[in-house]
């Protein structure tokens, strides 16, 4: 049985096991590597792994790794160690020593980036409209003139551009239009700084202008912008390129592992992550009993951030879990889906209260009809000795 009692992130990482894939053998070297997508505790998108540093999969996790020599690894956890291993480059002797001697290995096809694909998302030649309200960095492709958005704060509508060395331009927003071109007489040199003042002359920051390489290759593209610092627009290209080559993913553990055992009264911490934004339900069985654990009214609705830990309990689910009686197992079941499944499951479902049976079958039913839904599903069983 298992009760609703706070927090533990990271888990420890079990024996040594990979998935990956090989363009070519022998070849291995040091290679800076971006997060795309990954269920693994710690790792986000558009992360940048630097050459020579450890990762740490906990067994079930997994991730999308793109190097910046175009090439695409994915791993699946447990794995502990550097990526460079498992990049190429120039010949290395010793690097994959250790590699195969795990349980599991498979080899997938890995290419260059340019063939991943467009994804079907976003076009190839279209980048993230710059939003002036927002300072920072922020990429042009070459030979490309960018768009710029109406911003998000209305306090930069209209909003005044003045480069370093020039006269200032006022750029409003009117009717319906979102975007509109970048303003002719504002420089697009990479490097370039503008200022930014809001339509009272009361709030100002700089945008600064950098120069990505001109690719229609999504991989080429987000390398680039990670590279070039461009980090808002990086994320939404690096999004779209795992949507196009991974399936949504849903990762459960406990702060003991796959396959955790407590004595009656010890507190249970879940982790969970998905490799995209998606829709989370989460529910617990104990014996005949199915109760809904999440969303629940403190969650803040279903919906969860890609590469993002969430864990039970916390801000999101704040009731805690607790183990007790002994010999009775219980399980934590969820589900992940693409969109918002709330005008679908059965009406009348409240958190931390048993379903009855027909609420139960209807659930079942529910998941079985699903269509044009990505869903997955994942459980953990957690024994009270």
């Amino acid at each position: 049985m298992l009760k609703t009692r706070r927090n533990s992130p990271l888990l420890p990482c079990a024996a040594f096991a990979i998935v990956f894939g090989l363009g070519t053998a022998g070849h291995a070297v040091a290679d800076q590597a971006i997060v795309v997508a990954a269920t693994a505790p710690g790792l986000t998108i558009g992360q940048v792994i630097e050459d020579g540093a450890a990762v740490r999969m906990p067994e079930g996790s997994n991730a999308l790794f793109l190097f910046s020599s175009g090439r695409t690894v994915t791993v699946k956890g447990p794995y502990e160690g550097p990526l460079d291993r498992l990049s190429s480059g120039k010949e290395a002797q010793g690097r994959l020593s250790g590699l195969f001697g795990a349980e599991r290995f498979a080899q997938n096809e890995l290419g260059a980036a340019r063939n991943l694909g467009t994804p079907s998302t976003r076009s190839a030649d279209e980048l993230s409209a710059i939003d002036a309200s927002v300072p920072g960095v922020w990429c042009v492709r070459a030979g490309h003139v960018p768009a710029i958005q109406r911003p998000a704060d209305p306090a930069f509508n209209p909003a005044v551009l003045k480069p370093a060395a020039g006269k200032a331009t006022k750029v409003s927003w009117a009717g319906a239009s979102a975007t509109q071109p970048w303003p002719p007489a504002l420089p697009l040199d990479d490097g370039a700084e503008i200022q930014v003042r809001s339509r009272d002359q009361s709030q100002s920051h700089n945008l600064v202008m950098r120069i990505v390489k001109d690719s229609d290759d999504p991989g080429v593209l987000a390398v680039g912008l990670v590279k070039a610092g461009c980090r808002r627009q990086a994320d939404a290209v690096l999004t779209a390129i795992g949507e196009a080559t991974v399936p949504l993913d849903l990762y459960l553990s406990s702060e003991r592992g796959l396959y955790p055992t407590y004595r009656a009264g010890e507190a249970v911490r879940l982790v969970l992550q998905t490799n995209r934004d998606a829709h989370l339900y989460c529910y617990l069985r104990r014996r005949a009993d199915l109760i809904p654990i999440f969303p629940s009214p403190d969650s803040g609705g279903s919906q969860v951030k890609g590469s993002m830990p969430l864990t039970f309990p916390g801000d999101r689910m704040p009731l805690p879990l607790s183990a007790s009686e002994p010999g009775s197992d219980s399980e934590v079941r969820c589900f992940a889906a693409d969109r918002d499944l709330a005008a679908d499951l059965p009406s009348g479902i409240q958190a931390f209260k048993p379903l009855g049976a027909d609420a139960i079958a209807k659930l079942e039913a529910t998941l079985d009809g699903l269509r044009q839904t990505r869903l997955v599903v994942t459980q953990i069983v957690l024994r009270v000795k």
